[in-house]
């Protein structure tokens, strides 16, 4: 009974980084939660108007299209045009957000205007004299 348990004991490891090898070879799919911001992972089919309703339309329709191509990539019976079709899956992903990131960016720097409207270090007030003047009228101050 000693002799099992002590080989189970050293059979264990071996099990555990001969998975963690599998793992390596790069076979495992992408997950969809790993391309979408939380807030979407579960998206539906969105009903109605509104700019709500347009950003869950939009990550609808990735994540259709998401799993459409997961689909062609299971079909794939050879390793390593499986692997292949998983790493372009993963690089379409990442190109689309990067994309999507750089649209957002473009439409909030519209929506506030030319930067140099909201350039703090460029005033027309002569701050500096008024501190001067300010700290020297202190009316708790010992003359």
């Amino acid at each position: 009974m000693k002799k099992i348990i002590v080989l189970l004991a050293l059979l264990a490891p071996l099990c555990i980084s001969a998975e963690e090898i599998v793992s390596l070879d790069g076979l495992t799919e992408p997950e969809w939660k790993d391309f979408v911001p939380p807030a979407f992972v579960d998206v539906e089919e969105p009903k109605g108007l509104g700019k709500l309703n347009e950003t869950a339309a939009y990550w609808y329709k990735r994540r259709v299209e998401f799993e459409n191509g997961i689909q062609q990539c299971r079909a794939i019976e050879a390793n390593d045009e499986k692997l292949g079709c998983y790493q372009e899956l993963k690089v379409n992903q990442y190109q689309q957000n990067s994309d999507y990131n750089a649209k957002i960016e473009a439409q909030n720097q519209a929506r506030m205007g030319p930067q140099e409207m909201f350039d703090r270090t460029d005033t027309m007030l002569p701050i500096g004299g008024y501190l001067n003047n300010f700290t020297r009228f202190q009316p708790n101050e010992l003359r």
